[in-house]
């Protein structure tokens, strides 16, 4: 099976801070500061990871903002310290 990169464009209005409210095993349900209720799919490349699920529900517990786009309804593999160009998605 081969596997395409897809480019895709950033709008920097797309990528906005959210606080975790709901982990489960699949998704991750997160609030932004508009309010706005956005559902992320649980990143394919952390179904193995123990650690993912506890990190996220440490996240939800401390009620820390962390960058999703909303756009495209992922988590961000970087902080708000890397640049645009910089980003990866999980």
């Amino acid at each position: 099976m081969n596997e395409k990169n897809v480019e895709v464009k950033i709008n920097e209005n797309d990528i906005v801070p959210a606080q975790v409210i709901k982990v489960n095993n699949k998704t991750i349900t997160l609030k932004t500061e508009d309010n706005e209720i956005i559902t992320v799919d649980r990143p394919k490349s952390t179904i193995k990871d123990k650690l993912f699920l506890e990190t996220m529900i440490d996240i939800l517990r401390s009620g820390i903002w962390i960058p999703v786009n909303k756009k495209l309804k992922q988590l961000l593999r970087y902080d708000w310290f890397d640049s645009l160009e910089e980003y990866q998605f999980l």
